[in-house]
Parts: structure tokens; C-alpha cells; sequence
């Protein structure tokens, strides 16, 4: 007589905040619009505006292998959408999104409406503000989501963000070390701080 074991794999993720983050009073409207169903995850950066009471999303992915310059595979939890200015970090290189596949799990494909020139593995595609000179991060971030977030049929999102908080960095969205300063802390606010 043998013992058969057989694996069962569950879904789910990681929380992307470690213990429990400092969250700022009120609830803060989107500055962009999401599509019905769109989860906002717990730890993804924001930029907040406590005059305005507005938090923009920063919408970044990192360009995997496998795509093309014309439709890159990026990173999942980017938050692209179609119709979005997206640019190359650390460059004016832009483009705009005609469509977002993201059937696969691994990777999101991002068609872009002409190719980005020099887009390669490695790069980061991030939303662009494009109405001064040269193209802009469209929100740079300081702060982070303290609460998961599904957007609603005829919602007024509003989310919770948090001024400190200690990020799991491998679990939240990819983004460039540039963002950071002396590679844990958030360069636009020190009490977001970043581990693996």
C-alpha cells in the first residue's frame, strides 16, 4: 500500500503592504477614469493631491521579452488603457495606446498605435503628460493604495492612501529604481519605504 500525494495550487497573491499602513483622512477621488471591474490593488503607487483631494494612478509597466516595438509585453498591474499618452522612461520617445490584451497571465500586450522606437526588454512604459515641450510622467508618485479597490457600474471612486507604509516590493507592481532613493525609499516621500 502507497500513499499518493497530488498537488492542488490555490490563486491568489502576496498583501503588498507589510503590517498596517498610516492612511490619510478622507477618501481621495481618481484623477483618471477605469473601466468597470478594474481591481486597484493594495500598494500601487499614487500621486496624491490633498488640496484637490485627487489621487492619480501612476500607470507604469516594464517592457518583458517576446513583443515588438509596435506591441511590447509589459509587466501585469500596469494600468494602461487605450487611448492613454504613454512614454518611455528616461526618454521623449511616446506613443498611444490603441488596445490592452490581458489574457495572458504572465504579461499584458500593449498595442501601440506606431512603434516606439528603441523600446526594448528592460525599459519602463509609463502614462505621459505630452502638453509642455518635451513629454512628462503624467504622476509621479508619493504615496501608495492602503485598500484594494474594484471599480463599480455608476461608481464615484473614491480609494484610501496611505503616506507611510512598508511595500513588499515583489509584490506590487514593477516600476524603475529611479523612483526610489537609496534604493527603499520613495523619492517623493521617505515614510513609503520598499522591501523584498
Amino acid at each position: 500500500m502507497s500513499i499518493s500525494f497530488k498537488e492542488k495550487t490555490y490563486s491568489g497573491r502576496r498583501n503588498a503592504i507589510w503590517r498596517e499602513p498610516k492612511v490619510l483622512p478622507g477618501g481621495f477621488a481618481l484623477a483618471q477614469t477605469f473601466a468597470a471591474g478594474t481591481l486597484l490593488k493594495r500598494g500601487t503607487l499614487v500621486n496624491v493631491d490633498t488640496n484637490l483631494m485627487k489621487a492619480g494612478i501612476v500607470k507604469i509597466g516594464k517592457v518583458l521579452d517576446g513583443g515588438t516595438t509596435t506591441a511590447p509585453r509589459v509587466s501585469k498591474d500596469n494600468y494602461l488603457m487605450a487611448g492613454d499618452t504613454v512614454m518611455k522612461v528616461g526618454s521623449n520617445v511616446t506613443g498611444t495606446v490603441a488596445s490592452v490584451d490581458r489574457s495572458n497571465e504572465g504579461y499584458d500586450v500593449v498595442t501601440l498605435t506606431s512603434a516606439m522606437s528603441g523600446l526594448a526588454p528592460g525599459d519602463y512604459l509609463q502614462e505621459a503628460d505630452t502638453s509642455g515641450n518635451s513629454p512628462v510622467a503624467a504622476y509621479a508618485p508619493n504615496a501608495v493604495l492602503a485598500a484594494d479597490r474594484t471599480i463599480m457600474e455608476n461608481d464615484l471612486p473614491t480609494v484610501d492612501v496611505a503616506w507611510q507604509a512598508l511595500v513588499i516590493r515583489n509584490a506590487t507592481q514593477l516600476f524603475p529604481d529611479s523612483f526610489l532613493t537609496s534604493s527603499i525609499a520613495l523619492t517623493n516621500n521617505h515614510n513609503i519605504l520598499f522591501i523584498n
